[in-house]
């Protein structure tokens, strides 16, 4: 079987775009076929995660693991697949999510219905250069009457 035992991270620093959790020795830990494996920071130091799209980064760097005189290396997204590193992860990094700014549903209609009339404006060009005086008509009528 194999778990993460412990995810805690040295520090976690954080940008306009990312997410980072940075590691060393005593932080994290892994068991391998009963066998718990320590990390050490040789190779890869450090989580990276996409603040927009809460999705990590840097999948395909090694992280290297020591028991005693045996070392091994994993690439991140194999970690990924260990039990408990998305529910660790989650715990250190939830509260970086939720200061994305939240969108009111005031907002969102506002939103659509410029949408909605720019779309209309482009129709009443097109019916202009075509000729076409009822649906000319039709147009300036819907935006009269949602004015």
């Amino acid at each position: 079987m194999q778990s993460v035992k412990m995810l805690k991270p040295y520090y976690v620093k954080k940008d306009e775009r990312f997410v980072r959790i940075i590691l060393a020795f005593q932080y994290f830990s892994v068991v391998m076929d009963d066998q718990l494996y320590h990390f050490i920071p040789l190779e890869a130091r450090e989580i990276v995660i996409d603040r927009y799209n809460r999705e990590i980064v840097n999948k395909q760097d090694q992280f290297v693991f020591q028991k005693g005189v045996n070392y091994i290396k994993l690439p991140l997204y194999k970690l990924m697949r260990f039990e408990s590193f998305e529910e660790q992860l989650n715990n250190i990094t939830d509260e970086y999510f939720d200061e994305q700014p939240r969108v009111t549903q005031a907002e969102v209609d506002l939103v659509i219905s410029h949408l909605v009339e720019q779309n209309v404006y482009r129709l009443i060009d097109q019916s202009l250069l075509q000729g076409d005086k009822d649906q000319f008509l039709e147009l300036t009528g819907y935006l009269y009457l949602n004015e």
